[in-house]
């Protein structure tokens, strides 16, 4: 039998055994706790949901999504201009069909996804595959379909891209912009359906592209990695690395940034420029995006169109500025569904002229209009959601002042984004409400999504014949002159049907510290990140 004084002293080594258990269970976990990668590091309120370009992507998704892939075509900046253009990326060359004018000839570059494996056709057959998969639910689905019938694979190097219409040149490049994917991962062949199986579902947080950055790390809820890839086919990107770094606390993300902790925060407001101008070693990085805000108008909440125009027509744009930004450039006041800039931005060698206004802002006409759509001494609700901050306070009440003068008693009401994109985008529920429309290219390509009978992104409920016949004249043309008719078209016949009150395109502010050769001009700041460099 043990005596008591053994038992005592083996029981001491058991608990000791299992304290010295713990405390170098506790040192293991220090030891595999990740230290923040270095590169340049952008500061953001969300980390990607996803780094899968065919699937829906949050904000920050679709932006990393720009570090990883490549397009045929991608959009680049030009760093004197800061403008915006389309350049041959994946693609080597690309050919129209003289006779037909939308069949197009793709010979594909020699590049390599980031597992070293060659770029072939058939990755660009699987990518429009993968896009067009109903169950994949791609938000690119209907833009894709609306423009291309077809990818056939010619050989291992060239495909053949059919067009639903024929296309000029300048509007098929910007559809080619969709990012490429591999038709093989890990080894195995991967199914259209990118929801169907584990390896399939792995490529969403683990993908392999071909861009000028790769993948290195994600930790869950603080940040994702990328490092450089020197096999990059323009060739080895200047910064080594990138860090897309979650800082909720827009506060914080000033703080860091004022400390030199963070080089890039991407999510700002017009109304802290005045605050950061007096920052030292910070710069301002401004850009004229692709998009625009508007009073979205439900028809149904608001059937006559005499109702509708008194609406627009009471607006004054101009008065509404001062409230929201305290800058005299960067705003372009928009007369309707396009902005007022469209053609002297993009084509000013064929248009030189702003877009015509046929809603000029009249208070008596607008009052006149009021009383014969029955407007006066109604009431209405104008949502604006969270994310618009003091920003869509402040638009929304100078709105709700001007509504008052022809007898419209406006409620602004501030709601959460998600029952916002609910109540708006999905149930149509709302009576007006501040939007910001966006994605867009540099024509505005897919604004049908907003105004066709069917588009996906019609939250008004227009539906009219003589609109989405002159959608299809437009989407097909091919003569820019001829285009440049049918948008003035288009402009009319929106104008006419009044289903929102059209507001202004806003310069929008990126800050940042200690970066250099830094050229943004999208939402997407990502697009020429390959000659950043990071100074000490």
């Amino acid at each position: 039998m043990m005596d008591r004084k053994n038992l005592f002293t083996k029981r001491n080594v058991i608990i000791g055994a299992a304290a010295l258990a713990v405390v170098l269970g506790s040192i293991a976990t220090l030891v595999i706790w990740r230290n923040q990668p270095r590169g340049i590091v952008v500061a953001v309120s969300n980390l990607p949901d996803s780094l899968n370009p065919v699937l829906e992507q949050n904000v920050s998704g679709m932006n990393a999504a720009e570090l990883v892939f490549d397009g045929l075509v991608n959009f680049e900046v030009d760093a004197e201009s800061g403008s915006l253009y389309p350049e041959l990326a994946l693609a080597e060359s690309i050919e129209q069909d003289p006779k037909d004018k939308k069949t197009y000839t793709v010979l594909i570059r020699q590049a390599f996804w980031h597992d070293g494996n060659p770029v072939v056709a058939d990755d660009v057959k699987y990518s429009f595959d993968a896009y067009m998969d109903e169950t994949n639910a791609s938000p690119k689905r209907a833009y894709l379909a609306s423009f291309i019938r077809e990818v056939r694979v010619v050989n291992s190097s060239t495909v053949e891209i059919e067009f639903v219409n024929p296309i000029p040149e300048f509007r098929a490049y910007p559809v080619l912009t969709f990012k490429i994917i591999p038709s093989t991962y890990r080894g195995r062949a991967m199914s259209p359906n990118m929801r169907s199986g584990e390896n399939e579902r792995e490529f969403a947080v683990n993908p392999v592209g071909t861009g000028p950055y790769r993948l290195s790390n994600w930790e869950i809820g603080k940040w994702v990695g990328f490092e450089v890839n020197g096999a990059y086919f323009k060739g080895v990107p200047k910064a080594t690395g990138i860090v897309i770094k979650k800082m909720i606390d827009p506060v914080i993300r000033m703080n860091e940034l004022r400390k030199g902790r963070v080089n890039l925060v991407l999510e700002t407001s017009p109304m802290d420029r005045s605050k950061v101008a007096k920052m030292s070693e910070v710069d301002i990085n401004s850009y004229l995006p692709y998009a625009f805000y508007q009073v979205a108008v439900n028809l149904k909440a608001f059937p006559s169109v005499d109702a509708r125009k008194a609406l627009a027509m009471s607006l004054d744009r101009p008065s509404l500025v001062p409230s929201i930004t305290d800058q005299e450039v960067g705003v372009v006041l928009n007369p309707g569904p396009f902005p007022a800039d469209l053609f002297t931005r993009n084509i000013p060698e064929y248009v030189n002229e702003q877009i015509p206004n046929h809603l000029p802002h009249d208070p008596d006409e607008a009052r006149r209009l009021s009383k014969s759509g029955g407007l006066a001494g109604q009431t209405a609700i104008l949502l604006y959601p969270d994310s618009m901050g003091e920003f869509g306070s402040r638009m929304a009440e100078g709105i709700v002042r001007q509504m008052a003068s022809i007898g419209l008693e406006v409620e602004a009401k501030r709601t959460g984004d998600q029952v916002f994109k609910r109540m708006v985008f999905d149930e149509k529920s709302y009576e007006l409400a501040l939007v910001y429309c966006d994605g867009f290219d540099n024509l505005y390509s897919d604004m049908g999504r907003w105004y066709r009978s069917d588009g996906d992104l019609n939250v008004t409920g227009v539906s009219d014949r003589e609109l989405d016949s002159l959608f299809d004249r437009w989407d097909s043309e091919v003569v820019t002159a001829k285009w440049v008719d049918l948008t003035l078209a288009l402009n009319e016949r929106i104008s006419a049907i009044a289903p929102a009150m059209y507001l202004c395109s806003l310069e929008k502010d990126v800050y940042t510290r200690g970066l250099g050769n830094v050229a943004i001009a999208t939402d997407n700041p990502f697009l020429s990140v390959e000659n950043w460099t990071l100074r000490n």
